[in-house]
């Protein structure tokens, strides 16, 4: 027989007993006022759509180039691996391999294990595997950084303008697009209601 679960509060540790709210509504900590869930309706389909979407803007992110700098009649591309390679060249390995992991590893990472998560709940799937996904999604997660690297690409593009001509490539827009739909997915998606739904599918296997 399944059992409402009690709550933790993220921000003060107050225990709570789960109780259904309507569509829309928001339940908050007694003791903090903090977040505890939300019921946000259709709020698996946005975070597919938000996901899929995400993933084609990063296939374009690596794909178009993300800089072009014209100067002295000589023109030069930069696309967003070879950002890292280009470091990787400079003898800066360890700097290099951190760049590939945060920008383009873990992002990946990210849309990959959030659509199986939403495809799982949406079709009722055994959730085993997507519990797994979702578990080491949240503990990666941190460590993406696309906005900081949006930010130095901003700044070089800044300090660069002086003394050479800028091309805006496809794949800055492209990475901007990037980061907008993955924020989104992150703000609408409710880990509770993620964890609740996983779990009414989680077969536990008996011990041997």
């Amino acid at each position: 027989m399944n059992q409402s679960p009690n709550i933790a509060c993220p921000e003060c540790g107050q225990l709570h007993h789960y109780r259904p709210i309507a569509p829309g509504q928001t339940a908050f900590c007694t003791f903090c006022g903090e977040t505890l869930y939300r019921n946000r309706t259709h709020m698996i389909d946005a975070v597919m759509a938000l996901t899929l979407a995400g993933l084609i803007l990063f296939v374009m992110t690596n794909l178009f180039p993300l800089l072009g700098l014209r100067a002295q009649g000589q023109e030069q591309e930069m696309h967003l691996f070879g950002a890292s390679m280009t470091f990787w060249n400079q003898e800066y390995r360890i700097l290099a391999v951190l760049i590939v992991l945060n920008i383009i590893v873990f992002p990946l990472f990210e849309l990959l294990a959030l659509l199986v998560v939403t495809l799982t709940i949406r079709n009722h799937w055994e959730s085993s595997f997507a519990i797994f996904l979702y578990r080491w999604m949240r503990e990666i997660k941190p460590w993406g950084m696309l906005e900081i690297f949006m930010l130095g690409v901003l700044v070089a593009v800044v300090k660069l303008g002086d003394v050479a001509t800028l091309i805006i490539g496809t794949s800055l827009w492209s990475f901007a697009g990037l980061i907008v739909t993955m924020t989104a997915a992150s703000s609408i998606l409710d880990p509770f209601t993620v964890w609740r739904e996983l779990d009414k599918t989680h077969k536990v296997k008996p011990h041997e």
